[in-house]
């Protein structure tokens, strides 16, 4: 028995380009190395015009020739990894770049030392070899922002070229590539927006001249978000932090986190786990299986902190885009959740009710009946009731009647798909002089029987008076019959 070698055939350079990355992943990847090269600033330019290329430069501390080939080596040899590093297989580089084009080439400076080395699939199956061409100078001359990286001591240039998977049988390239930066950029936010907070140690990234602005997932800075206490948990020997957040209701978001889709129309899709790895984001929107997504829990995100020491626990794949909690860590995640979940569902539980020694009296019923809920008016009302007692018998019926077929017919399933879609729901405040008509009606109809004082108690934990500041001297007016009724 003898060993043979047995090296794989140039066809699997066409193959690794079929790991699945998106756009958005596979330049995360490269920003991944850039802030891992220390990098502050990190520009990308996907060419708008002919879409000649995607370029992505940065200023980090960059390449010596030795490892900058081991770099582009395919099985390049990864070596110990700081506890802040991103990168994860050594393959990102690659495989991020040769799913996107034909072509890629890197150029960096280290000490004033240029290296510029290139990927070419088209070379590779015109060789038959796993060619790696080394650009001499004047080959790297004429490149796209090289001119930029020249003027700094150190950093690195990564160019994509014949972007076949990336533009695919687009009719007008230029057009494709320009209608992605608004996605990217907004997928970049959220990615790193823990690194883009403009503080040391902090990036700025910008794409096709935009700025990328952080996208906070869980509101931080809105007074109206709940952050629960961090918990820390020991998973394989290390500590992994996990905190969650319940959302503000839409009617507390400002007009600019209004526009945002995930705190709009596809905010239930956004709810569950955020797991960061080093502070990176690497995969959202899930709840592994520890409870269901619906409407109710939409408001609540929860943000876990992995370190990249137990990557191997997590099934972290390639692009770096999704993760997978050890069977133990859930155990610690489930129960967690209860708590959490119910706050998330507070928010948008029946918003009238409040806390305190006297009940509100609504001007809606919420009746259970086995697992159908309905909603009637609340004929204990102090309007509904005073309106209906002065009425005659036929009247009444009439009136009754007339309330349920408003109830009936109320459009929930409308109302239903607006909340879903975390539209703001406008309520109508009545202006004072509709409240003192309506008040004028009240004791017309009470008449004698009920003083104002009286009148005021009855009214003071009803909807829609128990929130007005100055009712009692609006039903003292109104008693007394002044036709002017002055503010306290």
């Amino acid at each position: 028995m003898h060993d043979e070698d047995a090296p794989p055939g140039i066809d699997l350079l066409e193959s690794m380009r079929s790991v699945g990355y998106s756009l958005e992943a596979a330049l995360a990847d490269l920003i991944d190395n850039s802030i891992s090269a220390s990098a502050h600033n990190i520009e990308i330019d996907l060419e708008p015009v002919e879409a000649a290329h995607v370029a992505i430069i940065d200023d980090g501390v960059g390449m010596g020739p030795e490892r900058a080939f081991e770099a582009l080596r395919l099985a390049g040899a990864v070596g110990e990894r700081s506890q802040n590093d991103l990168g994860r297989f050594g393959l990102g580089l690659k495989t991020a770049s040769l799913s996107q084009a034909r072509a890629l080439t890197v150029v960096t400076r280290q000490d004033g030392v240029e290296t510029a080395l290139r990927w070419d699939i088209d070379h590779v199956h015109k060789t038959g070899r796993w060619t790696l061409q080394r650009l001499s100078v004047d080959d790297a001359t004429e490149l796209f922002w090289v001119d930029r990286l020249r003027e700094c001591e150190s950093g690195t240039l990564v160019l994509w070229q014949n972007l076949d998977l990336l533009l695919g049988d687009a009719p007008d390239p230029g057009a494709h590539l320009r209608e992605r930066v608004a996605p990217l950029v907004s997928a970049l936010g959220l990615t790193f927006h823990r690194y883009l907070h403009g503080r040391a140690g902090g990036i700025h990234l910008r794409v096709n001249g935009n700025d990328v602005r952080p996208v906070d997932p869980f509101l931080s800075t809105n007074p109206a978000t709940q952050a629960s206490p961090t918990e820390y948990l020991r998973v394989g020997g290390d500590v992994v932090a996990v905190t969650a957040f319940t959302l503000p209701h839409v009617s507390k978001l400002t007009s600019a986190e209004r526009q945002r889709p995930d705190l709009g129309e596809r905010m239930r899709d956004a709810q569950g786990f955020y797991i960061y790895r080093n502070r990176r984001l690497i995969s959202h929107g899930h709840w592994y299986g520890l409870t269901r997504s619906d409407d109710l829990s939409k408001q609540t995100r929860v943000q876990v902190d992995v370190p990249n020491t137990i990557d191997h626990l997590w099934h972290l794949d390639i692009k770096k885009s999704r993760a997978e909690p050890p069977a133990s860590f859930k155990t610690e995640l489930r129960r967690l959740l209860g708590p959490v979940i119910d706050k998330g569902r507070r928010v948008y539980r029946y918003r009238g009710r409040k806390e305190g020694p006297t009940e509100l009296v609504h001007m809606w019923s919420k009746i259970r009946d086995r697992d159908v809920v309905r909603y009637e008016v609340n004929y204990e009302h102090p309007l509904v009731t005073a309106t209906i007692a002065e009425l005659d018998t036929s009247a009444a019926v009439r009136v009754s009647q007339l309330l349920r077929t408003v109830a009936w017919t109320f459009p929930f399933d409308d109302v239903y798909q607006e909340m879903a879609s975390n539209v703001a729901v406008a309520r109508s405040d009545a202006d004072r002089e509709s409240t003192i008509e309506d008040l004028r009606a009240l004791r017309d109809s009470l008449g004698v029987r009920v003083d104002a004082e009286s009148a005021f108690r009855m009214l003071m934990h009803a909807e829609p008076y128990a929130g007005i500041p100055d009712l009692r001297s609006m039903v003292l007016g109104v008693w007394r019959g002044d036709e002017h009724v002055e503010r306290d």
